[in-house]
């Protein structure tokens, strides 16, 4: 599972390699937010005291709330791999990243420590405007799990774009925004999943076709058969006879 947060280097160094194929090094006393997503490799090096390092994890509900602070006018168009650093040149970012890492020690106050590390983030894309396009990738992947996993389990259903705005608590301007971002459509992406579904049931079970049909949500058997065939180059009988013959082989 993909993991993001705020790393920090006490003693010693740390190489990271991205799946860029960049390398950055932390050395004592730097920090850096990371998404685990984005690095192939991590190296630590000891320095006279050995190595040291502290990792806090942000949940993807606290990412989704920083992001949606921020209108989509004020992301910057241009992604990038760049792992940013901070030290105690940066004052009050340094500052505030000391109060979050007390507070967590102290595990008393859950609020204190969000509010913390939102404020924290604000100064850190204040600084460097290109790290709000890391928090966006790692929220849009936690968005498409969530969409993917609500037309999975109401597969059977009528399910339209405003019944899934409402389950993502966006409105359906937004939702298609999201989709559009990872390269996909509603439709698109419900059809895939629905053929999918079909697909599995046609492998594993001896339920007819029209069966299988209604129970993939789609309204017959035929506009089943023609959606299916789009997608496979075959049809669904077709296809369940080449599963059968392979099993057989």
């Amino acid at each position: 599972m993909t993991k993001n947060g705020l790393f920090f280097v006490e003693q010693g160094s740390l190489t990271v390699t991205q799946d860029s194929g960049a390398t950055s090094e932390l050395t004592a006393g730097e920090f850096a937010l990371y998404n685990s997503g984005q690095l192939k490799e991590a190296q630590a090096q000891p320095g006279e005291n050995g190595f040291s390092a502290l990792a806090l994890v942000f949940s993807i509900t606290l990412l989704q709330k920083f992001r949606n602070v921020y209108p989509l006018s004020k992301i910057p168009a241009q992604q990038t791999d760049t792992f940013f650093k901070f030290s105690g040149q940066h004052k009050r970012i340094d500052q505030l990243k000391d109060m979050l890492i007390e507070e967590v020690e102290r595990k008393q106050n859950s609020q204190a420590q969000e509010h913390l590390a939102l404020a924290l983030m604000a100064l850190m894309v204040e600084k460097q405007p290109e790290l709000l396009n890391m928090i966006i990738r790692a929220t849009q992947f936690s968005e498409t799990q969530k969409i993917i996993q609500f037309i999975e389990s109401n597969i059977e259903e009528e399910i339209s774009l405003e019944t899934l705005a409402k389950h993502m608590g966006m409105s359906t301007a937004t939702l298609k925004r999201r989709l559009a971002a990872e390269e996909m459509s509603f439709s698109q992406l419900l059809k895939i999943k629905r053929i999918s579904h079909a697909a599995t049931q046609l492998r594993v079970t001896d339920k007819s076709i029209t069966t299988i049909a209604y129970e993939s949500g789609f309204k017959s058997a035929a506009h089943f058969s023609t959606a299916f065939k789009a997608v496979q180059q075959m049809t669904p009988k077709e296809f369940r006879a080449k599963v059968q013959q392979h099993g057989k082989a």
